[in-house]
């Protein structure tokens, strides 16, 4: 790095502080401004410098996080509620669209049953059926056995 130009120090009234490599300086006393070993415009130029820079103060200084103004909070709040309304939006067409879907199933099942009741008389009996209303000799005596423990 190189030299930066003139480096202000403030001083009380007179006398250099001097300080040792590795060792931080007291902070300086509140006083004018002294620019040391610079020409005249150097000079005029640096107090003019150093006389309107203000710096804003360190982040550790804050107490807490700033507050958003008034205009932040309501657009904030806002987004939040154009959002809401269109989640809204979206499970509302969802249910609706998962209504028609029940009712297109309902309509079809009723649409299948009415088909199977005009064709039952005409299907031709299954072995199947048969055997639904015979109960073999083997069940019955399991039943009668299980009656007779009871």
């Amino acid at each position: 790095m190189g030299d930066t130009g003139p480096q202000p120090r403030r001083d009380g009234g007179g006398g250099a502080a001097g300080t040792e490599p590795g060792r931080r300086s007291p902070p300086p006393p509140a006083g004018t401004l002294v620019f040391a070993g610079s020409g005249p415009a150097d000079v005029a130029a640096a107090r003019a410098f150093w006389s309107s820079a203000a710096l804003p103060p360190p982040l550790e200084s804050r107490l807490g996080p700033a507050a958003p103004c008034q205009s932040e909070r309501e657009s904030i709040f806002e987004a939040h509620n154009v959002q809401k309304a269109e989640e809204n939006e979206k499970y509302f067409q969802q249910a609706k669209k998962r209504e028609e879907i029940l009712a297109l199933l309902r309509k079809q099942r009723e649409e299948r049953i009415a088909k199977e009741l005009i064709s039952h008389p005409y299907k031709p009996k299954t072995k199947t059926d048969q055997l639904r209303g015979k109960v073999s000799d083997s069940d019955l005596m399991d039943q009668e056995a299980v009656k007779a423990l009871k």
